[in-house]
Parts: structure tokens; C-alpha cells; sequence
């Protein structure tokens, strides 16, 4: 008998099991879920070789599905709780997973959305107060995602057309506007679909992203939510790597006691995807360092859950974070014991390749490899993107940022070939 105290968790229309509101929190699988032919545990570390589960994975998994920073504050104030659960139990419709979390009593309904206009949006964007962007969903919102980032969760509909996911509705998309309220920080979201269309002109297989422009805002589609037959979207289960390593998103970065780059390769092995992650993975490592992104740690970085079996999935969350005088100057992960990326040599690199069993041969020549693609592949993505840049900070921003990867691609390469 469900109760109060408790929410339901289901994959699709499937009863999986139920989290109880206890100290420590307490995951137990439902006996019918277990017998299920299909049935899939919701991480390596709950398997459904044990029933009841609780203690630290319990809290890894679910605690990372909830916002961080200002926005999980902010999302505190207003439903008066501090937990885990509470915080869950008053937004986890629709979360980066592909469970979903309902109270008791309360089944899968048919999804339903709410149609809007860009131009309702963008005034809405323009005329919110500081803080969060949740007022949109109602007073008793239930939908969240993962991150520091003020984002909006939309449905963009066939004729392009955007919608408000309602209740527990799965959306399609990630808006996201520029982060407000950070002294020195402009114009995100044309760097972020800069940097994610920069991504694909390389080939390194990203989440699709483009710049709506009524909103002014970095519009990604979700890759973990696909369509069925009938055109409606079915969740796909995913995993980010602190909850694949049990780790709080508190310490997500390297120096807090999160996930390195070589227990990121670890957590790749360990779950069976294919060598070629192996590679996407010393891709996405590079990338990161030549655009200047020292955000980028292991919770931007997922597996995702595919008929083929899992796999590293798309990349996300790429900005160019050196551009902001305010931010973090150090890299998100030690190279060797090294975190400024400008004091990064080829010894660090080489250390780092064969502490995560890499050849250094092999691990140098595909960043040497990126950065001589580079040039070339700004020229196209700005070819596509410059014309939607009409305000003058948008401009602005890209010619700095062009300047910068450009002088990026020049010298890091040189101390990666000194000996």
C-alpha cells in the first residue's frame, strides 16, 4: 500500500518501484518490475539482483536529477523543503532519465502540452523577475532538470511551434537563455550554440543545437527523448557519470573528490561501451581545453541507454568559459596535477594518456589533430550562425570568441609538441 511518505517510480506506463522518504532514502524495486522480461535497473549500483535499496547510491542517483545552485535554492524558498525527496516530490516529472517520479496514487497520464508562441515566450523571458524560469509550469510545477542553468523544458511541435510539457509530459527541448544575475557574464547562449555547432562541424557528435532567435536563446534538442511510431516521445534511460560513480553533484568537480578523466574511462569500461567511445572521450577531453571550457566535468558527461546497448551519449553544456573574466581561470579535471590550462605540457599529457591506457603517441595526435581542424570548421559554423547574431553583445561576442579559439589553436598545440 503506497503512502504519503513515498513516490512512485515507472518507466513509461511500467510500475518500477517506489522511493521512500526515509533517512537514509530507500529505493524498492516492484515485485512485477523484477519479473518483467524487459526489466532494467535504474543504475549499476541498484541492481535488481537486491530488491531494497538504500544508502549512498540510493542518494547519488536521484539526488542528480535535481537543478543545482541558485535554481535548486531558489526551488527550496518556494516549496519549503530541503531534502532530496521534498525537492523531488515537488518537480521530478520529467528529469534527465528516463524514469519518471509520481505521487501516490497518481498513474501515467496521456501527455499534454500547452501551446505557445516564441514571441510569448521571449516577452515572458523579458519580463520575469531574477530568478528561475519555472513560473511558466504553474504554482504546483513538476518539471526539472539536472544543472546550475536556468533552463525551460518546451515541446517544439511539427510545424516548429513551441508547447509547455504539463505535469509529467516529456519535452523535446532545452531553452536556455543567457545566465543573468553573474557580473561579467553576457551573451551565453549564442557562445553555447557556438561551441555546440563547432562540436558538430567536427564531427564530434553533440546534441543538435541552434539559436532561436525570438528568444535570443540556445535552443537544444533533447537526445533523450525519441519518437515513436506514432509520433509520440518515449524517454530513454540515461545515466550521468556522478550517479555512475555515486558521487553527489556537490563534488562533481575532480578537485571536490569527483570523477577524474581516468575514472571517467573506468565508468566507460565498466558499463561495456564500444572503443570508440574510448576515442569520443579524448575528443570531448581536447575539445574542452581548446575552447576554453573549464566547466566541463564528469556530470557532462552521460551514458546513454540505446537498443544497441549503452553508449557515451552526444555531448552537451559546451561553452567557452574563459571568455567571462568571473569564472574559474582552472580546468574542471587535473592533467597530471595540473589544472591551468595555459601550464598544460606535452609531459602532462603523456602522463595522463598512460595513467587512462592510452597510447601518449595516439592521445597527443588527436588533440594535435583537433586544433589544426579548428580554424577551418569556426569559418563554417560562423558562416551559419553570424547572420542570427543581430544585437551588437551577440556580435561582439563571437568575434572575441573567434579570436580566442583561434589563439587557443595556436599555442596550447605548442606546448603539447615541446619536449
Amino acid at each position: 500500500m503506497a503512502s504519503d511518505d513515498a513516490l512512485e517510480v515507472y518507466l513509461g506506463d511500467k510500475h518500477v518501484g517506489r522511493l521512500h522518504d526515509a533517512q537514509p532514502l530507500r529505493l524498492e524495486y516492484a515485485p512485477e518490475w523484477l519479473e518483467h522480461p524487459e526489466a532494467v535497473s535504474l543504475s549499476p549500483s541498484l541492481p535488481l539482483s537486491q530488491q531494497v535499496h538504500v544508502g549512498d547510491a540510493v542518494l547519488a542517483y536521484f539526488e542528480n536529477l535535481l537543478p543545482e545552485g541558485d535554481l535548486r535554492h531558489h526551488l527550496e524558498l518556494r516549496h519549503h523543503t530541503t531534502t532530496v525527496f521534498g525537492l523531488l516530490k515537488a518537480i521530478g516529472g520529467d528529469t534527465a532519465s528516463g524514469f519518471t517520479l509520481l505521487p501516490p496514487g497518481v498513474t501515467p497520464a496521456p501527455p499534454h502540452y500547452r501551446p505557445i508562441s516564441w514571441e510569448a515566450l521571449a516577452d515572458h523571458l523579458r519580463h520575469r523577475e531574477r530568478g528561475p524560469l519555472l513560473s511558466q509550469q504553474g504554482e504546483e510545477a513538476r518539471i526539472s532538470l539536472a544543472g546550475a542553468q536556468d533552463k525551460l523544458l518546451v515541446m517544439v511541435q511539427a510545424d516548429g511551434s513551441p508547447a509547455i510539457p504539463e505535469g509529467s509530459a516529456p519535452s523535446s527541448h532545452v531553452l536556455k537563455p543567457n545566465i543573468r544575475g553573474l557580473g561579467g557574464i553576457w551573451a551565453t547562449a549564442i557562445n553555447e550554440t557556438f561551441c555546440m555547432q563547432l562540436a558538430a562541424e567536427l564531427g564530434l557528435e553533440v546534441a543538435e543545437a541552434s539559436y532561436q532567435p525570438d528568444t535570443r536563446a540556445c535552443l537544444v534538442r533533447r537526445y533523450d527523448r525519441m519518437p515513436d511510431e506514432q509520433g509520440r516521445l518515449q524517454r530513454l534511460h540515461q545515466l550521468d557519470f556522478c550517479q555512475l560513480a555515486d558521487t553527489p553533484s556537490l563534488i562533481k568537480y575532480e578537485s571536490d573528490g569527483g570523477p577524474g578523466l581516468v575514472r571517467c574511462r573506468e565508468l566507460l569500461q565498466q558499463v561495456g561501451t564500444p572503443a570508440k567511445d574510448l576515442q569520443r572521450l579524448i575528443a570531448w577531453f581536447f575539445f574542452n581545453l581548446l575552447i576554453g571550457n573549464n566547466d566541463s566535468h564528469a556530470k557532462n558527461l552521460s551514458i546513454l541507454y540505446t537498443e544497441a546497448g549503452p553508449r557515451l551519449a552526444p555531448f552537451y553544456d559546451l561553452m567557452s568559459t574563459t571568455l567571462y573574466s568571473g569564472l574559474s581561470r582552472r580546468f574542471a579535471f587535473r592533467i597530471a596535477g595540473e589544472d591551468r590550462p595555459g601550464s598544460i605540457e606535452r609531459s602532462h599529457l603523456e602522463s595522463l594518456a598512460r595513467s587512462m591506457q592510452f597510447q601518449p603517441r595516439y592521445f597527443l595526435r588527436q588533440g594535435l589533430g583537433l586544433a589544426e581542424r579548428i580554424p577551418a570548421a569556426i569559418d563554417s559554423t560562423l558562416v551559419a550562425l553570424a547572420p542570427q547574431a543581430h544585437q551588437g553583445a551577440e556580435q561582439t561576442l563571437l568575434e572575441r570568441l573567434q579570436n580566442r579559439l583561434l589563439s587557443n589553436c595556436r599555442k596550447l598545440p605548442e606546448r603539447w609538441s615541446k619536449r
